[in-house]
């Protein structure tokens, strides 16, 4: 069978134009974009709420983006979702850490300041601010271990933020940059206090391990003032020129500074992963497979080849006559990479009935049955066969 239904592509809009403050409920119909969790962190001494989107039917470990604002998991998600089916990212898990309805500014700024960017003060809003180390810490030390023990996430991780979340994670990049392996900036607050994010003399320090990490930053119509401290950190980049570390900013004059999110959230990801799948030159097996160990070396961790993509592989040259050899050593690839995927056994068992191996593929499928017993096709196949 094919590896993923194709979804309804009426569904992004379902997700950007759901109330994001209800994330789970995204329209009349039902749709669940995600799950949402409460997790007791004994660093901010509080209960945090947490909005998790997973893909549907996959076995493999997967980036995860870490999402401030969380409550925005609607139109991040709903992006992240579309993209993968039609194929311009790899299936992604998105984490989304609960902002607005704690404590925001204590939590995305990295230093207490009374300040509004015109210098004014504003001391009934910001008088708990300065919280931004605790905020990673419970990010590190509690949100991504509890990720890793009930989700199936690969080392690749992002840390995504708008605004003030922004500010953090241009924050995080230049003082904790073993936190994450790509950091996505969306109209960064960096004129916070005074610009104190630029005041630490070792920022992009050579000392620190900025190797095969990954920067997205940008900026709307905020301003001037706005404007001059991005680009701040355009410059700062430009004459530091860390080897290994890429980085990309875009603005967008003709955009609000809500309005960015969505290009910006396109573009970012675009870019993160970017030459994230074989070219269509890579025809073979083995091309795949140097491809993924290539690109492993670059990322600086093993990035598995994809189910889908291998599974995708198989099946063209399932199609092909006097190829069912080449399918099969997809499919195997698969099972061996993958040994708890149904799919990958179910079409193992299409790859052997195809050439007319009847003892494997009944053996393929009912391996797949054992692993999920309820997906009525692979029932059916080996029903067939017996």
């Amino acid at each position: 069978m094919t590896f993923f239904k194709f979804k309804f592509f009426l569904f992004l809009f379902a997700c950007l134009f759901a109330n994001l403050l209800q994330a789970q409920k995204m329209n009349s119909t039902g749709i669940t974009i995600a799950e949402i969790k409460t997790i007791h962190s004994t660093i901010l001494n509080e209960d945090r709420k947490i909005y998790v989107y997973t893909p549907a039917n996959h076995s493999e470990p997967l980036p995860v983006i870490y999402l401030m604002d969380g409550e925005n998991i609607s139109l991040v998600a709903g992006i992240v979702d579309f993209l993968y089916q039609t194929n311009q990212l790899p299936p992604l898990i998105v984490v989304g850490i609960g902002n607005y309805e704690y404590d925001r500014n204590r939590d995305l700024s990295p230093t207490h300041s009374l300040l509004n960017m015109d210098g004014t003060s504003n001391s009934i809003n910001f008088k708990t601010t300065g919280g931004g180390e605790n905020f990673l810490k419970f990010i590190n030390d509690e949100l991504i271990p509890y990720v890793e023990k009930n989700y199936k996430p690969s080392p690749n991780k992002i840390f995504f933020g708008h605004s003030f979340g922004g500010l953090m994670s241009a924050y995080c990049l230049l003082n904790h940059p073993e936190m994450f392996n790509s950091y996505i900036a969306v109209s960064p607050a960096l004129w916070w206090d005074k610009e104190s994010i630029f005041k630490n003399s070792d920022l992009l320090n050579k000392n620190k391990d900025y190797s095969h990490k990954t920067v997205f930053f940008s900026d709307g119509n905020e301003g001037a003032e706005f404007h001059k401290s991005v680009i701040k950190l355009q410059s700062l980049l430009q004459q530091k020129k860390i080897t290994g570390l890429r980085y990309k900013y875009i603005p967008y004059p003709e955009e609000t500074h809500n309005s960015e999110l969505v290009k910006a959230t396109q573009d970012g990801l675009n870019f993160v992963f970017e030459n994230w799948k074989p070219a269509k030159s890579d025809t073979t097996l083995e091309l795949v497979v140097k491809f993924y160990e290539k690109r492993s070396e670059q990322l600086g961790f093993q990035e598995l080849p994809p189910e889908q993509v291998i599974n995708e592989m198989g099946y063209k040259f399932l199609n092909v006559p006097n190829n069912f050899d080449k399918a099969i050593k997809c499919f195997e690839l698969n099972t061996k990479n993958y040994p708890t995927s149904y799919n990958a056994f179910d079409s193992l068992g299409d790859g052997y009935s195809a050439k007319g191996d009847k003892v494997k593929a009944i053996a393929a499928y009912k391996k797949s049955i054992a692993i999920n017993p309820n997906v009525e096709e692979t029932q059916k196949k080996l029903k067939a066969l017996e």
